[in-house]
């Protein structure tokens, strides 16, 4: 029977808060379903939409609607509870149905037709010898030629102009004389589904890992929603939880979805998975295009019950979810950056209500609004305080830096302690690791004659010396240069390479024990692909003594022959000017001990920094997450930061300083309902202090901080301005969120605007 509905409502991937009236044609009617893609035209343009409502009557004068063209899919391929879900990160992010509906699409299924190719880009044989050519005059292409240079063979499109923050224009360039080859290759499979599996009979669990498996197998068998934190020590066996957790709910017919928090984890992770249930499906930001097509389209049809991944995992197409797991659920990696701002977290909760399945939230240091929620019973609390095998937690050793620097000894980068312990466990043939979040040589060029640094012409930052590419880089833009040989402000000689990032650390240990097998794990170093397991890979087997890195390597590692781990710098983020900076602190500290001891010759952790007396690293040294917790909570209680309100942050951007300061104001006095602000170009006065007027008469007790300059003042040559909404009982986000929506579509000339619900950073 053909239905007599006529219309469509399209959701479109546009900053528009609205569903656009499309004409269904005859032929079409009787297919045309929610969770369709089609094809339909807008403005002068075709585009791929998605339909989310199918109507008898259209609500308006049927002359003006245009008849959608095509009809993609012979089958919805969003069912209900995705679209719902994408209506609930629409309204909880402020953005659009059709901009969160993207965000649970595979790129290929954003396009009318998919692709099922890559392009790839390659150096060809002797470029190396056009570097010295290109360095002074094609900077650019000098960096584009390097990159596909150390990544020793083809690196995809977008990871090359992601990597070197560049156009395309310089590739074309390349190619035209000759440097490098542009081809386009047929999909290849994921090597993580290559690798070796992790088999073997599964451990004696503890009576804490029974009872924690039997409570989640419980909610999966009732087929009703219930949230748990597995607050569980490093080394606890939480991820022997989860397998168990999962084998329930794979006896019980229903699916799951596990997301890890950095790519890096999964291939010990995905060989534990595909070891205990074969076909498992991997979703994770270096798939290309078709591979995540592919693996989508082998969930979506059944072929595989248990998807493990990234952030963009929580969107998986599984048949009858009974169970998510979020590991690791403190990691900042599972905020989206950009529209949708969502987080991963919230969104497994939303989903495993809409399912009825369960949510298991694991960490080691979780954060504290999954604390919170343990505490006043919105989700059940889980413990692991123990080992398993009956190992214990490693000795943390605080290393006063400042008593390593006295009269006649410089400023030291590895204390002798450290460097001692590193040595001894070279010896006895077990392995280390060395954490320092900053990568790069050193992170300050400065002056001694003036006291200025080097900094960026477009950023509000330090030039950073890398040393194996003798060049001073930007980490914010990746603009680089070479090292001035005199001061930029007063031009004298001597600047000084004056901090230390991971290159600098690999350096040093490299001198000080001769000999030393060492590897470095940070951004610049894991290009090509595969990196991370060619790394992961002889560590694993002893073939690497040392391994020094950024967080990458900070959380997750199982590595029973790591005895010692240092910690080079613990205050790094302590002074940074956001309310979570010492969560952070204690989290990483925290998590970078947990790798050492993990075995029977146990282990220690060496802390370096200027301030022992810090309460965030006194509480890790104890491994005292609960007392860092009571503490930071009852601050945060107090100034008003989540998890007691919700927090949401407006950032204005404009390459006019003026303009960008006079939006803010203009923002400001929208959300609080007050008097227009002065025209851009004048000098408005401006409050720095806390506002606590009601939101145009509609939320009082709302707090607005700002606008003020961002802590990052400037990047790429663009001034930021920043405010900061803080909504707390009894208010709720439900109060302001048509004129967030407004601000977030609001026409501000010169200038861009972004909401970001629930920041995991106000830098």
């Amino acid at each position: 029977m053909v239905s007599e509905r006529a219309y469509a409502a399209v959701a479109l991937n546009r900053p528009i808060r609205t569903e656009f009236t499309y004409a269904v044609p005859q032929p079409l009617r009787s297919s045309i379903a929610p969770g369709a893609r089609v094809v339909v035209p807008f403005a002068t343009r075709r585009e791929v939409g998605v339909c989310v409502r199918v109507l008898g009557e259209p609500g308006m004068d049927p002359r003006r609607i245009r008849p959608l063209e095509r009809l993609l899919d012979e089958e919805p391929i969003l069912p209900g509870d995705l679209l719902e879900l994408a209506l609930w990160i629409a309204d909880e992010t402020v953005c659009s149905w059709g901009q969160a509906i993207a965000a649970l699409l595979p790129a290929s299924l954003k396009r009318e037709v998919a692709r099922r190719s890559i392009v790839q880009i390659e150096a060809t044989p002797g470029a190396e010898g056009a570097l010295a050519s290109l360095e002074t005059d094609w900077p650019k292409q000098f960096r584009v030629l390097r990159t596909l240079l150390e990544a020793g063979g083809p690196v995809e499109r977008v990871e090359l102009l992601g990597r070197t923050k560049l156009s395309w224009s310089p590739v074309l360039r390349l190619r035209k004389k000759g440097w490098v080859r542009i081809r386009r290759v047929p999909v290849t499979s994921d090597p993580l589904l290559e690798g070796e599996i992790e088999r073997g009979p599964p451990p004696r669990l503890t009576p804490e890992q029974e009872a924690a498996r039997d409570a989640v197998t419980a909610i999966v068998r009732e087929r009703k929603f219930g949230g748990f934190l597995l607050f569980g020590i490093t080394g606890s066996g939480k991820t022997e939880v989860y397998l168990r957790a999962l084998e329930a709910t794979l006896a019980a017919r229903r699916s799951a979805i596990v997301l890890v928090p950095e790519i890096s984890l999964t291939p010990q992770t995905v060989a534990r998975f595909r070891g205990r249930f074969g076909e498992v499906a991997v979703l994770h930001s270096r798939l290309t295009d078709a591979q995540r097509f592919d693996q989508w389209r082998a969930i979506r049809e059944g072929k595989a019950r248990v998807v493990v991944g990234a952030r963009s995992a929580v969107f998986a197409p599984v048949r009858d979810l009974g169970l998510v797991v979020v590991d690791e659920e403190h990691e900042p990696s599972f905020k989206q950056q950009q529209v949708p701002r969502y987080h991963a977290r919230d969104v497994a909760r939303r989903r495993a209500e809409i399912a009825e399945a369960a949510l298991l939230l694991g960490s080691a240091t979780p954060s504290l609004e999954a604390w919170r929620d343990a505490q006043e019973g919105r989700s059940r609390l889980l413990r692991l305080p123990h080992r398993v095998g009956g190992g214990s937690l490693p000795e943390i050793r605080v290393v006063d830096l400042r008593r390593e620097t006295g009269p006649g000894r410089a400023p030291t980068l590895l204390s002798r302690p450290l460097l001692s312990a590193v040595r001894d466990a070279v010896r006895r043939r077990e392995q280390a690791i060395l954490f320092l979040n900053r990568r790069g040589f050193a992170p300050v060029l400065y002056c001694p004659t003036c006291a200025a640094t080097v900094r960026c012409d477009r950023c509000d930052a330090s030039l950073t010396y890398h040393r194996r590419h003798r060049r001073a880089v930007c980490h914010l833009c990746g603009e680089e240069e070479v090292p001035p040989t005199k001061c930029p402000d007063c031009t004298a000689g001597g600047l000084l390479f004056l901090g230390a990032g991971s290159e600098r650390v690999e350096d040093l240990v490299r001198r000080e024990i001769p000999g030393i097998r060492v590897a470095r794990m940070d951004s610049d170093t894991m290009v090509a692909r595969g990196a991370h397991e060619g790394v992961l890979g002889p560590f694993r087997r002893g073939e690497i003594d040392a391994l020094v890195g950024t967080q990458m390597i900070a959380k997750g590692l199982d590595f029973p022959n790591v005895t010692v781990v240092g910690v080079v710098s613990a205050d790094t983020a302590l002074h940074l000017p956001d309310f979570r900076s010492t969560e952070r602190t204690f989290q990483l500290i925290s998590q970078v001990a947990g790798r050492a001891g993990r075995g029977p010759k146990g282990g220690v952790v060496f802390v370096q920094t200027h301030q022992p007396e810090q309460d965030a690293i006194g509480f890790a040294v104890r491994h005292d997450y609960e007392a860092f917790a009571r503490e930071e909570i009852e601050g945060r209680r107090s100034a008003g930061f989540p998890p007691f309100a919700r927090a949401v942050r407006i950032l204005v951007e404009g390459k006019d300083e003026d303009r960008a300061r006079a939006t803010a104001v203009r923002i400001r006095d929208r959300l609080l309902g007050s008097s227009p602000a002065p025209e851009p170009g004048k000098s408005p006065a401006l409050p720095f202090e806390v506002e606590e007027r009601p939101l145009g008469g509609l939320a009082p007790g709302v707090q607005i901080l700002g606008p003020a300059p961002a802590p990052i003042a400037r990047i790429r040559g663009r001034a930021r301005w920043h405010l900061l909404a803080k909504v707390a009982p009894p208010s709720t986000l439900a109060a302001i969120r048509a004129v967030l929506h407004d601000v977030a579509e609001g026409s501000w000339p010169g200038c861009e605007v972004t909401v970001d619900v629930d920041p995991v950073s106000v830098l």
